[in-house]
């Protein structure tokens, strides 16, 4: 009777293990495609270009301020 158990269990640890592989994470990551990340990896790329162009914005802002304040002195 045991052994009836064991192999009982060990047949439903396979098949957990089984659906799991097939199933599972590994299976939703082959399911994205390559246009899905370069269309993202081109969406972050512009968003830094814009981080990019706005820093540079306040560096030239910052540069004036302190032409003005030194002028004022």
């Amino acid at each position: 009777m045991k052994k009836f158990f064991a192999g009982v269990i060990a047949f439903i640890v396979g098949l957990a293990c089984g659906l799991i592989f097939t199933y599972g994470p590994l299976h939703a990551q082959g399911s994205v495609g390559e246009g899905d990340i370069m269309a993202k990896l081109n969406e972050i790329s512009k968003g830094q270009e814009e981080m990019v162009a706005a820093i540079n914005s306040m560096k030239e802002d910052m540069r004036i301020i302190k032409i003005r304040v030194t002028q004022s002195q």
